[in-house]
């Protein structure tokens, strides 16, 4: 469309264009080829004034337009001048035209893949839903997103893996948020995963530890990144650290709590064929860490690493003194909560865990405080050894407690690393809590800790517990 000369120079403007311009000259008249100095006709001539077909232009009556705003796009040259009486653009406002070519902000911002995430707010990929910044990216080669060449998060990086142990450091530290970082369940800083993390119940101060160690390195080293978290039913620590320390006694703190997911006696069969009521159980130092987390969208499943390790074993294997380490999820799929993590023989991780194997074997051990022998038999697949620095690799003497509550002749155990992993729903928030307390009394320490937590892409119906 051709509007009209300005200096003897035709503008062929699209549609738009010409909205613009018209909507900044109705002020001042319509542009013709004379007038002073070359430039617009002088405000209150409305001579000539050519309207486009989406542009209605109302004058008042009387031939001035002395009340409409003035022109951005004035002349200086010549007679133009500005309704306001010669300020000039400065104080041009906004004419209020609507535009009828259909613009609307969702056409520069679009969100056309309908994850709710624009262009403009940080959507790389517009065209696929699984691919914004409330995806997940790792540089995991066991997962498809982990090798995809893809950048599925946005973050600007390719398969990468974000991180967030900056800041920490080793020691009793009181803010749950940092054993979720150290344990390496990260944010995407445009997509925050993690809602809210607490101490659960009846914390107590030193039952909790950051560390980047447990024992003498490397066995028990952070399996990503140089931190990882360490929770007790006694005081977390390991005779790297406080060689004075040790498991047995341990550290009774003489709080009691609740079970949160007692079984009853049929459910909490052990090795030897009986079981405990555990609602008739009391509870002892109790430590949980809750975790309220929002999956990524790309994301069906999720897993973490732990090790636990308990001065209950052998001794008080099938005796009830049962030292227990809960994963609870609550989520779309367990709207109860579930317990996540099991042994291949669907025991709960505790003294009876069929896991252990950094430990002294042990065949019809004398067991519990009267000597009573049991048919009970475990093959320990790694030595005892394996345990150095961590307090449990300890044969202690009688003198360091009363000869029934501590391990004289078989030290203790302990499951190396093992990886739960549990299914989620794509962008669901979920609860994750880790827990360790006693049962029965408060001496003789367990231990775990944990780390690595990762997405995975993959799905599966049922939480699993493997090496």
């Amino acid at each position: 469309m051709v509007l009209c000369s300005l200096r003897g120079t035709f503008l062929d403007l699209p549609h738009a264009g010409v909205l613009a311009l018209v909507a900044g000259i109705v002020g001042v008249g319509a542009c013709s080829g004379g007038g002073s100095g070359g430039g617009l006709p002088a405000a209150g001539s409305d001579s000539g004034v050519t309207q486009d077909s989406g542009l209605k232009v109302v004058d008042s009556g009387g031939g001035s337009d002395a009340t409409t705003a003035p022109d951005t796009g004035s002349s200086s040259g010549g007679g133009g001048s500005d309704a306001s009486g010669g300020g000039g653009d400065a104080v041009f406002t906004f004419d209020g035209f609507s535009y009828p070519d259909g613009y609307s902000e969702a056409s520069y911002c679009p969100d056309d893949d309908g994850d709710g995430w624009t262009v403009c707010g940080g959507d790389c990929n517009d065209h696929d839903s699984l691919i914004n910044p409330c995806a997940f990216d790792t540089n995991d080669p066991t997962d498809p997103v982990g090798h995809d060449g893809i950048d599925n998060d946005c973050d600007g990086h390719i398969d990468n893996l974000i991180t967030c142990e900056t800041g920490l450091t080793s020691g009793f530290d009181a803010n749950p948020a940092d054993y979720v970082h150290a344990s390496d369940l990260c944010d995407n800083p445009m997509c925050p995963r993690l809602s809210s993390a607490i101490w659960y119940g009846s914390v107590t101060a030193n039952a909790k530890r950051v560390t980047q160690h447990m024992g003498t390195p490397p066995q028990f080293n952070p399996r990503q990144g140089t931190f990882m978290s360490f929770l007790s039913n006694g005081t977390a620590e390991d005779d790297t650290d406080a060689p004075s320390y040790l498991t047995c006694p341990g550290t009774d703190f003489n709080v009691t709590y609740v079970n949160p997911m007692p079984l009853t006696a049929a459910q909490n069969v052990n090795p030897c064929g009986t079981g405990v009521d555990e609602s008739t159980v009391p509870v002892h130092d109790y430590t949980e860490l809750r975790m309220t987390i929002k999956a990524p969208v790309n994301a069906g499943s999720f897993a973490f690493d732990f090790a636990f390790f308990s001065e209950e074993y052998p001794v008080y294997v099938c005796q009830g003194y049962n030292d227990t380490f809960l994963a609870i999820q609550t989520s779309a799929q367990f709207p109860s909560g579930s317990q996540i993590a099991f042994d291949a023989n669907g025991h709960r991780v505790n003294v009876n865990n069929a896991f252990f194997e950094d430990c002294n074997s042990c065949t019809n051990c004398v067991t519990g405080p009267t000597g009573k022998t049991i048919d009970f038999t475990h093959t320990c697949t790694n030595p005892i050894s394996d345990l150095d620095g961590t307090s449990y690799e300890k044969l202690l003497a009688s003198s360091s407690s009363p000869a029934s509550q501590c391990n004289e002749s078989k030290g203790s155990g302990g499951t190396d690393w093992l990886t739960t992993t549990s299914p989620i729903h794509p962008g669901e928030t979920f609860t994750l809590s880790w827990i360790i307390f006693d049962e029965f009394d408060g001496i003789l320490d367990s231990a775990v800790i944990l780390d690595h937590f990762r997405w995975h892409s993959t799905t599966l119906s049922d939480p699993v517990t493997g090496r």
